[in-house]
């Protein structure tokens, strides 16, 4: 059986590294070169799979050329992708997603960006990431694969848009999405199938505003990583769902700066009581 590596001095300095009185001093990047150095080469490349999502978005605007800034949070650089992409670079050293990415765009007659183009990167995202070697990982990336899609489904269906046409299918997740394919959206389907389901289509059903539907739709997912990393206290798994976390508020940052702020807080108070040890596993009893 492998024995995990603990990190006890960096979770537990967490607060520390995050926060003075005021305001967050390291954000998400930082956090990143942080983990870096500290985490084992094994466990890093784990919590780069959290930030690939920001790369795929460059990568999709430095190739088609899109007037959009490049989103600081990617682990390659805008200089790195730019030479990864040029005719002069002989030998492309990206993830391999992302190299079958562009050869099948390369293969199409349209060079402009299009949805299929982002489905297909995205598809090809999930199909690599979901064969990382943790199972926290890849649990919480098939939870969020089938959240995309869930929604989805249900805007294709209020808009009487093509769902087959807007779904991820992603090899080896079959089950909900072909579900969703045949309009089979009744929580006793998914029963098994997805944590949470009753409260995610209690939401999509509820006709919210966007932005209170993505509020709505995040509390379920901070639930599922507390619910997720209960017992795990200073394993790779807590650093993940302290990553994901962050990159949560940050987004609410950047779209609702109160929103932000309150999950900024509750990852405060998280935090700071996070390493009160349940009675059963005290040393002293």
């Amino acid at each position: 059986m492998l024995i995990k590596r603990e990190y006890h001095c960096l979770i537990a300095g967490l607060p520390d590294l995050f926060f003075d009185e005021n305001k967050t001093t390291v954000n998400s990047s930082t956090f990143r070169e942080e983990l870096q150095l500290q985490l084992s080469p094994s466990d890093y490349e784990l919590v780069e799979y959290l930030f690939l999502p920001f790369d795929n978005q460059n990568l999709l605007n430095i190739f088609f050329e899109l007037d959009k800034p490049i989103s600081a949070e990617g682990i390659f650089t805008k200089q790195e992708l730019q030479f990864q992409l040029s005719p002069e670079n002989e030998e492309v050293k990206l993830p391999e997603y992302m190299t079958l990415f562009l050869s099948w765009k390369k293969g199409k007659e349209s060079k402009e960006l299009d949805l299929e183009a982002e489905n297909i990167l995205t598809t090809l995202f999930y199909e690599y990431a979901l064969n990382c070697s943790n199972s926290f990982l890849q649990r919480w990336l098939r939870f969020e694969l089938n959240l995309k899609n869930l929604f989805t489904a249900y805007n294709c269906k209020q808009h009487n848009y093509d769902t087959e046409a807007q779904l991820l299918q992603v090899k080896g997740e079959d089950l909900v999405y072909s579900l969703l394919i045949d309009d089979k959206l009744k929580t006793d389907y998914f029963e098994e199938l997805l944590p949470y389901h009753e409260e995610l289509f209690k939401i999509a059903e509820a006709n919210l505003e966007p932005i209170e539907q993505e509020k709505a739709i995040d509390k379920i997912k901070w639930d599922y990583l507390d619910e997720n990393t209960f017992f795990h206290f200073f394993t790779i798994e807590k650093i993940l769902a302290f990553t994901i976390k962050l990159l949560l508020i940050e987004r609410w940052m950047k779209l609702d700066t109160q929103t932000g702020k309150q999950l900024l807080n509750k990852l405060i108070d998280e935090l700071l009581t996070s390493y009160e040890f349940p009675a059963e596993f005290s040393l002293t009893k």
